[in-house]
This record gives C-alpha cells, structure tokens and sequence, in this order.
C-alpha cells in the first residue's frame, strides 16, 4: 500500500495529511562526559561518537515528529503503533538479547512509523539519511546485551503519546536515546575485544604498509588484525566481500585499511590488486601470502584432472603471482619482506595436489630468498599445521561427504594431522599469526630462505 503500514494483512496507519516540517539541522556531536562504567566519551574512538551521533540525531528528530502526532493520531494509528511496539518485546529478555538480528528488524519499524505518521516527507528523509538500521545491523550482528529498558520503552513512548502527555513522552524519547546508545557502544566495544590478538609487540609495524591475502577469514584475518594492533597500515586482499567487514573493524580500531576485492588466482586481476595497493601509499613493504586451502580430501588416485588443477590453482598459483607482482617495486626501493604461508601438509595424506602446491610454495620460497638477497629482500615461510578457527561463513568449496567412505577420508587425514603433532592438537589462530609476523618483523632481519614449521612438532 502507497504512504502507509500495515500489520496482519491490514492496514493500520495511511499517510496522515499533516502541516509540513522544515528539515531539521543536524545534531552537534555529544559533548565529552563520563558514562556510568567510567568510559570518557570525549576521547573515545571517532567510530563511537559517530554512533552516539546518530542516536542523538534521531531523537531530535523524533522529538520535532512527535509535535506533530501528538492530539492527532486515530484509535487505529495508535493500535498499530502498539502492535510495532509489542513485536520488539520477545527478542529480548532481562538484559540480554534472545534474537539481535529480529529486534534490529522490529526496532527499525517501530521508529520508521512515527516518521510515516508525520505525514512529513523532509523528516521522513532527514531520518532515513541517517542510517540507523544499518548502523544497528552492523554493531549488533554478534551482539548479547541490551539495557534492559529499551524493548519497554516502546511501549511506554506509545502510551504517553495516546495519553496525550507530551512531556513524559518527551523524557522516555531521550531516556531510549540514551539507553541505545549505551547497548551499541557495549557491542562496539565487545566486538573489538574479539579483534583483539593475544599476542601484541606495541609499534613492531609503526609506518609499514603490510599487504596480506586471504585476509577475508582465517589465519589471514588473524595476521591482518595483530598486524594492525601493531601499528601496521594494512591492505587486505581476498576475492570475498567479506575482506570489507574485516577492513571496517580495524577501521573502527583506528588502522590505516584498504580492501581490496580480488581473485588472485588470475594473473591480471593479481597484477592489478597489487597495483592497487602500492598506489595507496606509495609502497608495499611486508607481503604475506596467505591465500590457499585444500579442496578435496581423499586417495590421490581418486582425483580427477579438473580437481589437481583446481588444488594448484587454489594454493601456489596466487603466492607465485603476487610475489612476481610486488617484487619489482621491492627491489627498486632495496628493501622488502615476502611471507608465504605453506602447510605441514607437504608430508600427510588424503590431499596430494594441495600438498603438491606447498611444497612448490617452499621451493618459491628459498629460490626467491637466493636470488633476492642481494636487493635487500627476505623471503621467508611458515608451515602451519591444523589449525583451529572459527567456522568459515564462506566455503573453500570442499564437497559434503555423501557416503562413509568420503568420510572416513576425511577423517583420516585429521587423524593424521593430530598424531603428527607432538602437541597433539590443534594450533590457534594467534599461534599462526605470532609466527608469521615475527618472520615479517626486523626482529628476524638475518632469516630468509626459511620454512619454519608451526604444527607443535610436526617438521612437515
């Protein structure tokens, strides 16, 4: 239906034929105060005052909506406004949210329905340029606290405006401004606590423009944040949109960040990413090259052609090409470091191509180190071993196992990767990116030509 809501199939409120309202400006950022747990607003990271920004927009615009609803609105209106009200209620429980996702979405349309009611184009769009939904889907996505008030406040806002009480109305307004911004600054802040790294060396990468691929999930994702953490200005590459997720977190952390959506295991899009990234800042002085999975696991006489070609595609073809892409630029300034990331998995079973590939990877690797050394360019590995991680929101493409016996090929080779392991386990994510950003860092200037193995013992 044209101008208006519905709710149950019906509709509930058309476009009312209400006086205009002349746009109104801007909200000033807040002033610097000092929240309850004794967070200094005034010196909070720019991200957060930007989100108490928009919070403090849009209570002065549903401040100047609400003179123009109040005394005005029908039986009707009001009992859809209470159905919107009443829809945020079940995704939230006490102070923790049961569903963040559902009450972004049922708490977008509770606000977005007092601007519909205005009848009032201009505030209907100054609302809608602010991007509060969106704002809320981002900082929330993983959210599990919220001020136990918000979800009631609905209700209350929508009882004292059908009781005609514009001041109390006024009071619960910005009492809700206060209370949402509070709930985003608490997952802002719990969702940098997740980036943080374990391990951090303070100002180890200050002013070193550090490029890293396969920076969309994983062990790439780990190096790109303890990177960044430490003073590190980051490039990410990856051919998933996700790399831009990534980029807007350590934004949000205050790093320098490029993304850069690419397929790297095409020549000309390599070239081009990596041209790309040096145009940023002028040069590239760490390259890590950590693009790379296995595919298919299984006897390698059960691989067809397509799916070997696929495996050496997947995990040499992208570190060869971007190593011949960077290099130039490296020697012309006489200084660089080059990180491939190879795999315990040159010696394992059940994945012979992706083998295959990283021990092509650890033969790049000496090579370059040899022929590079006097230009003033390290080239160095690790070799991880199985690594935990989170699960991938985007997959490598290996196939779901259709019968026992893929299965138990699987199996196999994770049973492998944990009895070669001295450790016996798993390493981490943190693990990796330690390892590889200490090969990066001037700490290891007399290393090149190296394959260090971190698979708690496994020499790979």
């Amino acid at each position: 239906m044209a101008g208006g809501r519905g709710a149950a199939g019906q509709e509930l409120f058309p476009a009312a034929d209400l006086a205009p309202l002349h746009r109104p400006a801007p909200a000033p950022l807040p002033p610097a105060a000092v929240g309850e747990d004794g967070y200094e607003i005034g010196e909070e990271h720019p991200s957060v005052r930007e989100s108490d920004a928009i919070f403090d927009a849009r209570r002065a615009l549903e401040l100047g909506a609400l003179e123009l609803v109040v005394g005005r609105l029908t039986s009707r209106q009001l009992t859809g406004y209470r159905l919107l009200a009443e829809a945020t209620l079940p995704h939230v429980e006490g102070d923790r949210f049961v569903d963040a996702a559902g009450y972004t979405e049922a708490n977008a349309a509770f606000h977005d329905y007092l601007f519909t009611l205005t009848g009032n184009e201009h505030l209907s769009q100054a609302y809608t340029a602010l991007g509060v939904k969106g704002h809320m889907e981002q900082s929330l996505r993983t959210a599990t606290w919220c001020h136990p008030r918000c979800a009631r406040d609905h209700l209350e806002i929508v009882a004292a405006i059908e009781a005609e009480d514009r001041e109390t109305a006024r009071q619960l307004i910005t009492e809700h401004a206060d209370r949402s911004k509070e709930t985003t600054r608490r997952a802002m802040a719990d969702n940098a606590a997740a980036r943080r790294p374990r391990f951090v060396t303070p100002g180890r990468f200050d002013r070193t423009v550090v490029v890293v691929t396969g920076a969309a999930q994983g062990i790439g994702r780990a190096v790109a944040e303890r990177a960044a953490a430490e003073g590190g200005q980051l490039v990410l590459l990856d051919r998933s949109p996700l790399v831009h997720e990534v980029a807007e977190g350590l934004l949000a952390d205050g790093a320098k960040t490029l993304a850069i959506e690419a397929d790297l295991e095409d020549f000309t899009s390599a070239e081009a990413a990596l041209r790309e990234a040096v145009s940023w800042q002028g040069r590239i002085d760490v390259l890590v090259n950590n693009v790379g999975g296995a595919i298919h696991f299984k006897p390698f006489t059960e691989f067809a052609e397509a799916e070997i070609g696929a495996e050496i595609r997947r995990s040499l073809m992208p570190t060869l090409y971007c190593c011949r892409a960077v290099l130039p630029g490296m020697v012309e300034r006489g200084h660089g470091v080059v990180v491939n990331v190879s795999s315990a998995a040159t010696r394992g079973v059940h994945r012979i191509p992706y083998s295959a590939a990283k021990g092509g990877i650890n033969a790049l690797t000496a090579s370059l180190a040899f022929e590079y050394a006097d230009k003033g360019i390290r080239v160095v590995a690790t070799a991880p071993g199985g690594t935990e991680a989170p699960p991938r929101r985007i997959s490598r493409g290996t196939p779901q196992a259709r019968s026992e016996q893929e299965q138990a090929w699987f199996q196999a080779h994770v049973d492998q990767t944990l009895s070669s392991s001295f450790l016996g386990r798993y390493g981490t994510l943190d693990e990796q990116a330690a390892a590889i950003l200490f090969l990066a860092s001037d700490e290891a200037s007399y290393i090149t030509g190296s394959v260090l193995p971190v698979a708690g013992g496994d020499p790979g």
